[in-house]
C-alpha cells in the first residue's frame, strides 16, 4: 500500500479550552470552584478526562477529554457546574494522531528490512 493516503481516524480525544462568559465575576466563580473540582476529578476517575491543565496566558483550564464523539464531549463539559451556571463555555477541538507524518517518512526498502 505504498503511497496510499492514510485513512482518517475518528477523534477520540478532544481538546477543551474554557472561556469566561460575560457576567461571570470572580465571586460567582469562586462560589462554585469546589463543586467544579469535584466534578472534574470524578470525570477523570471515570476515564473521561485524560489530562487537565491551568492556562499560563490567562485564568482558565484546558482539558483533554477521552470521548466517543463530539456530542459526548459537549455533554461532558456541559455537565460541569461552572458551565451549567452560565459562567464558562468551552471551545472543543478534536485531536488525534499526526496523520501527515506517514507521508513524510519514506517506506523502508525490502533489503533494509531483511538485514534486521
Amino acid at each position: 500500500m505504498q503511497g496510499a493516503a492514510p485513512q482518517s481516524v475518528a477523534p477520540r480525544q478532544i481538546l477543551a479550552m474554557d472561556r469566561i462568559l460575560p457576567g461571570a465575576t470572580e465571586d460567582k466563580i469562586k462560589a462554585l470552584l469546589s463543586d467544579e473540582a469535584r466534578a472534574v476529578v470524578n470525570l477523570y476517575l471515570a476515564g473521561k478526562i485524560r489530562q487537565w491543565y491551568f492556562r499560563q496566558d490567562r485564568p482558565g483550564a484546558v482539558l483533554i477529554l477521552e470521548t466517543d464523539s463530539m456530542e459526548e464531549a459537549e455533554k461532558l463539559v456541559g455537565s460541569l457546574p461552572l458551565t451549567r451556571s452560565g459562567l464558562l463555555a468551552y471551545d472543543l477541538i478534536p485531536i488525534g494522531p499526526y496523520i501527515p507524518l506517514a507521508t513524510m517518512i519514506p517506506p523502508e526498502s525490502p533489503q533494509k528490512r531483511k538485514k534486521r
